[in-house]
């Protein structure tokens, strides 16, 4: 037998049509073999190409699936063996290298098709959970299925037709058994497919009302005597408990299932504690006049109501994809009769704990079962040996997925419906934009400690603060927001009391400074101050610069030289063709090339054009000279206009560039290019594309938010970032004489979600006392830990976008010059 080198053998018999062999044939071929080198061996072809595939295979086997001994493992592993033994025939040559090519290439095909149909599977199981899939998701399994189908399919189908070609379509061949089996299976698959939705469908339980409806008039009524019930004590808690509910029975069709958490007396006098009580009212019994039995032990406070509306065993999306089997913030789970409603989960944050790659930790979303299984209360997994060993069905097993209807009760006994962490009817009007501007504003002076420094993290839930991770850049980006939106109307603070903290905060940044260059002209910002290095990064100083600059008037310029020292390292940081440096070294003064972060580019050229307009006010000793900083801004604008995206990609995607947008926006007085305000409106038509609307087919509470659909919830962060680009490219269209009604509408819907996901007081039922929350926002609905720049970005978003829409006073653009 041949080794992969050779061409392959002729048939035994000649093919249907073909004439006989002459005696010429082979003297014919002698010349031919004569006048012409012999082909290139292809065997170190076969071999290079069967290792490559092996290595990729066996790591996709051994880092991918975070359990080990999947079905995924081993199947992937299998058939990184048979490349790896096809390579190894193919070098030596071996006389079996042919037969190990064509078996790893018809294997290279079944592993196509059974990825295929597990990735088909797996997405008509998590468009049926979560009624639709999303465009992002969709592209994303899309994505992977391109991968895998370029790793086998033409290694597949080279390996087949140079080794015989696929014989079951010659002229004449009787149907074989196989080719009946490959049909009886594909015609198998495609029913499974068909039926695979019904999977993910719920049972439902009856509700109070009839109906979901009219389940909230319903409560209604059975909360007629809250009034009545006796008050708190002065210090009593939130409704924080992570204990599952205990229920008489599982939630199960025909059983109508209440969950109501609650202030009752505690143990000591003058206390209060939070209970939570299971209500499993007979069939036909009525669940309101439950409800209205259990509030008899109540005190009048806040109050939770979660009605079990559907329960499902809980089932597999598919390989990997045990972390998608809830619905983020929507979906309870049940072990038996114990509970824990969606709420708790999402204070657990049970829905960013799966870590589906072993190698990359970090990445996480989803639920983990064994975690969840424990704070049910079972103390070891089903099987032992901890999560590790385990199986996606003995994870599941016992498991049911629910889903509720969730209100809350405030303490003036109004009732609210919530979806996840958030009062989906809350509409965006003038009220409520300013209303939602100010309780940010109020979050964020609460969260200011004496010597500037804000709170960096907070839990909602437990109230555990953090000022660790203290960035300077998200000092300064709090300290911007401060000055641009502060003092405002809605119930915003003195601008006494914000003048105070405004100048805590850029004290603490002023301290940060070190000095360099002659006569110490130059200054940079280190955090820790004490920190040994002599290389600054651009991005905290450039930020700074920003604040120093928007912040000036409210401080009398009292840190001008300072603005001039921190502007002079930006300049110096400037390379030939317009862009920055990443750092600078502070002995040479020299910039450090390299690649660039995101965010410093914009935020330069914001801080040049911030000053800029200060020297156009007057020129000042303590500033560097008007023309140079006007060369500087030129020469930036013209290059990321014009070079910095300068590539293929532009035509399809932009990475996060909302500072050049700002930039452009202070530049309308002073400093016009229609180039650089072309790059601003055209990152903003491209990002506009993600903002979830009406068509996109998501939940009515996603609409708004910047994602990919209904399976992974919108973070905050982003959409907000694309509320404050969208609202700056608003301010550049107005200018140019652009129409702005899309725009009017898209800022509606971006600003509608972020109203609907601010902490409030109906929201809060069970949010800390010790600490501010309410005006805070979350990382997403799904994920309760509040950064303070997410409530910044979320503030700039509503301040600047709600005066572009004439919901909040004020301008955010000066008035335009000549373009």
């Amino acid at each position: 037998m041949q080794a992969p080198d050779t061409d392959p053998p002729a048939p035994s018999e000649p093919l249907q049509g073909s004439a006989p062999p002459t005696a010429e044939a082979p003297a014919r071929a002698d010349r031919g073999a004569a006048a012409s080198p012999p082909p290139p061996p292809r065997r170190w072809a076969v071999a290079l190409l069967s290792a490559l595939h092996a290595l990729v295979f066996a790591w996709a086997a051994l880092a991918l699936p975070f359990r080990p001994w999947t079905l995924f493992a081993v199947v992937t592993a299998a058939l990184a063996l048979l490349h790896a033994a096809t390579a190894a025939l193919s070098l030596l040559p071996h006389p079996l290298a042919p037969r190990a090519f064509r078996v790893t290439s018809f294997a290279s095909l079944g592993y196509l098709a059974f990825l295929s149909y597990g990735l088909l599977s797996s997405a008509v199981y998590v468009a049926s959970l979560n009624r639709g899939l999303g465009t992002g998701i969709a592209a994303a399994l899309l994505a992977v299925w391109a991968v895998v189908a370029l790793l086998t399919l033409p290694f597949a189908c080279w390996g087949v037709a140079s080794t015989g070609g696929l014989r079951l379509l010659r002229p004449n061949r009787r149907p074989s058994p196989a080719l009946a089996a490959l049909a009886a299976l594909a015609v198998v698959a495609a029913i499974s497919l068909l039926f695979r939705h019904r999977v993910a469908k719920a049972d439902v339980l009856p509700v109070p009302g009839g109906a979901p409806s009219r389940t909230g008039a319903a409560l209604r009524e059975a909360l007629s005597s809250f009034g009545a019930l006796p008050a708190p004590p002065a210090k009593a808690p939130s409704l924080m408990t992570t204990a599952p509910a205990a229920c008489a029975a599982p939630p199960e069709p025909g059983r109508p299932t209440l969950v109501v958490t609650h202030l009752a007396r505690a143990k000591e006098p003058e206390r209060a504690a939070a209970a939570t009580r299971c209500l499993q009212p007979a069939p036909g019994e009525d669940p309101a006049a439950a409800l209205r039995g259990a509030l008899a032990e109540a005190l009048r406070g806040p109050l939770k109501i979660d009605v079990v509306a559907a329960v499902q065993p809980l089932g597999s999306p598919g390989p990997g994809l045990a972390g998608l089997s809830l619905r983020p913030g929507l979906d309870g789970l049940c072990l038996a009769e114990r509970c824990l409603m969606p709420w708790q989960l999402i204070a657990l944050d049970a829905f960013n704990t799966n870590a589906p790659l072993a190698g990359v930790p970090d990445f996480r979303f989803g639920v983990d079962l064994a975690v969840l299984r424990r704070a049910l209360g079972e103390p070891e997994p089903p099987g032992g040996g901890g999560p590790a060993g385990l199986d996606d069905a003995a994870l599941r097993s016992g498991l049911a997925r629910i889903e509720t209807l969730s209100y809350a009760v405030d303490a003036a006994g109004e009732l609210h419906l919530l979806s996840r962490i958030g009062e989906p009817s809350v509409p965006l009007t003038e009220a409520t934009a300013q209303q939602a501007a100010a309780a940010a504003q109020r979050y964020i002076l609460g969260a200011q400690r004496k010597d500037g420094m804000f709170r960096y993290i907070v839990d909602p839930f437990t109230g555990r603060a953090s000022f660790d991770g203290f960035s300077i850049a998200r000092q300064a980006g709090t300290t911007l927001a401060l000055c641009e939106l502060g003092g405002g109307e809605g119930g915003a603070p003195a601008p006494r009391e914000l003048g105070k903290a405004v100048q805590r905060s850029l004290g603490l940044l002023a301290k940060l400074e070190r000095k360099a260059g002659e006569g110490g002209a130059i200054g940079a910002l280190f955090y820790p101050p004490d920190s040994r290095g002599t290389v600054a990064n651009l991005n905290p100083t450039a930020l700074s610069l920003v604040a120093f600059l928007s912040c000036r008037d409210l401080v009398d310029g009292a840190h001008d030289a300072l603005i001039g020292r921190l502007a002079r390292m930006v300049l110096a940081t400037q390379r030939d063709d317009g862009g920055f440096a990443p750092q600078l070294d502070l002995e040479r003064v020299a910039p450090v090339l390299g690649p660039t972060q995101l965010y410093e580019g914009g935020q330069s050229v914001l801080a040049l054009a911030l000053l800029e307009a200060l020297i156009a006010r007057g020129p000042r000793p303590e500033l560097p000279p008007a023309a140079a900083v006007r060369a500087a801004i030129d020469r930036a604008m013209d290059y990321y206009a014009n070079r910095y995206w300068d590539h293929f990609a532009n035509d399809f995607v932009y990475m996060e560039e909302n500072w050049h947008c700002l930039a452009a926006r202070a530049a309308l007085g002073h400093h016009r290019r229609d180039d650089y305000e072309r790059f601003c409106l055209d990152y903003v038509a491209f990002k506009s594309r993600l903002v979830l609307d009406e068509d996109s087919e998501v939940a009515p509470d996603l609409v708004g938010g910047y994602g990919f659909g209904n399976v992974l919830p919108p973070h905050n962060t982003s959409t907000a970032g694309f509320g404050e680009a969208l609202a700056a490219a608003m301010a550049v269209k107005e200018a140019r004489g652009e129409d702005l009604a899309r725009d009017r509408a898209l800022m509606q819907r971006v600003l509608g979600f972020l109203v609907r996901q601010q902490w409030s007081p109906a929201t809060c039922f069970a949010c800390s006392r010790d600490v501010i929350i309410e005006g805070g926002f979350s990382e997403s609905m799904a994920s309760p830990r509040i950064r303070i720049d997410y409530v910044q970005h979320a503030w700039a978003a509503l301040g600047h976008g709600g005066r572009m829409l004439g919901l909040v006073p004020g301008r955010s653009a000066p008035a335009a010059g000549p373009l």
